[in-house]
Order: structure tokens, then sequence, then C-alpha cells
């Protein structure tokens, strides 16, 4: 069987990373990485794990192009950059000038990482999420074939970038706005297993909105699960206010991801585990993914 030809752009990222790997070790894929930077580690391992790498600019159509020219398929995945003077308006504008280069060089599938639209539907500016809906919309505008993906919550960042913090002898604290609200999660690391799944059958999946979720979790289920894991260390739900958690994280992103916790909150995740299982069937719950990196969360977390 011939080899699928996939661009994965932005290859740098969490997620990009994921999904080269995940394409590599199925064997079906011939994969091209698109990165800004050819001199990074994360270059580095790709090149490694018999990825061809390629630096791109997505401000630079024709970088752009020599990215995706001869590509039956691409993953497109867009950040935000939150240093940025306008971070909407410079996603935003990043992604359609990808978008259109799907689109001028024929690309067969588009399997795009999109969000949902938190300002126009509750008022509520979301700017990493926001972004993304527009360039998703966009998509479906120029008439791409396109297969959407919507992601939850890593499990990574709860012991990352919002980790828990101590509060006493022993005690953690987890500082997310959810309330009694469920949330859904997933490892980052399996996001390129699903997308593997997506690309080797198009006719499937073209058009179609994928919204994954390992797990539905409250905030202190999630403690439960670490306390257990990880005694006798204890965690505890914080509690905290969504306005609370914006003055404590300060920095210029910590209102839209306020806003993203209060748009979760309102109940509009909609993620689908049934639909994830079958994407991806040997998708962890947060138990065994915590279970499988225990040692990590630990160093992560300065527990002995």
């Amino acid at each position: 069987m011939m080899e699928v030809a996939v661009a994965v752009v932005s290859a740098d990222s969490r997620e990009g990373q994921s999904v080269a790997s995940a394409l590599v070790q199925d064997g079906g894929f011939k994969v091209r990485a698109a990165l800004r930077d050819l001199s990074s580690p994360e270059a580095a391992e790709l090149r490694t794990s018999g990825v061809d790498t390629v630096q791109f600019d997505p401000e630079d159509a024709s970088s752009v192009d020599a990215a995706l020219r001869g590509m039956s398929c691409s993953v497109i995945i867009t950040t935000t950059d939150f240093q940025e003077s306008d971070p909407l308006k410079s996603e935003i504008r990043r992604g359609y000038a990808l978008a259109d280069g799907c689109k001028r060089q024929g690309v067969q599938h588009v399997v795009f990482l999109a969000q949902h639209h938190v300002h126009r539907k509750y008022g509520l500016p979301a700017r990493h999420m926001d972004a993304k809906a527009s360039i998703n919309d966009y998509m479906n505008e120029i008439s791409l074939p396109k297969t959407e993906v919507i992601l939850p919550y890593y499990f990574e960042d709860l012991v990352a970038a919002l980790k828990p913090s101590a509060a006493g002898y022993n005690t953690y604290k987890l500082a997310l706005p959810m309330g009694d609200t469920a949330m859904d999660g997933i490892s980052v690391a399996q996001v390129g297993s699903a997308i593997a799944s997506i690309l080797k059958n198009p006719r499937r999946w073209t058009g179609k909105s994928c919204s994954l979720s390992a797990e539905r979790l409250t905030i202190k289920e999630y403690a439960v699960r670490l306390s257990r894991l990880l005694h006798p260390a204890q965690f505890q739900d914080d509690r905290i206010s969504v306005r609370a958690f914006v003055e404590s994280h300060g920095g210029p992103s910590a209102q839209d991801l306020g806003n993203m916790f209060e748009f979760w909150k309102k109940g509009s995740q909609q993620m689908s585990r049934t639909l994830t299982s079958e994407l991806c069937p040997e998708v962890q719950t947060f138990h065994t993914w915590a279970t499988q990196n225990k040692d990590h969360i630990r160093r992560a977390l300065n527990i002995p």
C-alpha cells in the first residue's frame, strides 16, 4: 500500500509532536514536518525518527506553498502568542494564510485543530479559542475538504501550566475555576493517535467535527485520584472563582483562560468519549495516565 503524504504544520507544537510521532509509528504515512526553527530540539528529534523537516513562515506564501507542495493531507495547528500586540488578529491572519496555501496546493484532506466561538456565544473573549474558531469558519467558506478536531484540557497541564500549589505539609490545591462542573480531559500524547485514525479514513471523517475527551471529571475528582496515587500527599479542589483565578494567574492570557473555564462551566464542551475511544482505542483515563507518569508528576511537584 502506498504511503499517505502528510504535512504537519506546526510540528514544533506539543500537538504537532504528538501527531508526527503517531504517524511515524503507524508506518502508513510519509511525514513532512513544517517548523519555524530547524535547529530546535523538536526538529532534531523529528529528523531522528525519520521525518522530513522543512522550515516555514506562515507570513510568507511561498514558504507555506513549499511546506504543502505534493502533500495529499495536512494537519494544521495554529498557536496563540499572547505577547503580540493583537494575538487574535495575528493568529487568524496566519491561519487564513495556511488555509489559502492548502487550497492553492490542492490538499485533499485537511485536519484542523479548531475550537469553539466563546466570544460570539457568550460575549466572553477567549482569544486562543476564538481565533481557531474563526480560522475554522474560513476553511469552511473556501470549501476545504476538512475534519475539525476540538480538544479539551490536557492532563499534562494539571501538573505543569496550572499545576497544584503547595498549601501546607504534603497538601496541594488545584486552582482551576470549574466549581462542581466536570471538565473533559485527554493526554496530548494521545491526540496524534486519534488524528492518525482520521487520516486513514478520509471518506468517513471529511466534513465532520470530532470533539475528543478521554474522561470527564470534576476538579474534586481529579484531586481524589491524585491523592490516592501519590499518598501521603493530599490534593484538594481550591474552589477558586473565575475572578480570583484571573487575578492570581496574571499575565496577558489570564482573562482568556478564565473565560475559557467560564465557557466550559456553562456546559459548552460537548465532547465525545465514545468517538474518542473509536478513534483511539488505547485512550487513557486520567488514572491510567497519572499512574504511567507517576514519577514525572512527583518531580514536577517536588513531592518526595
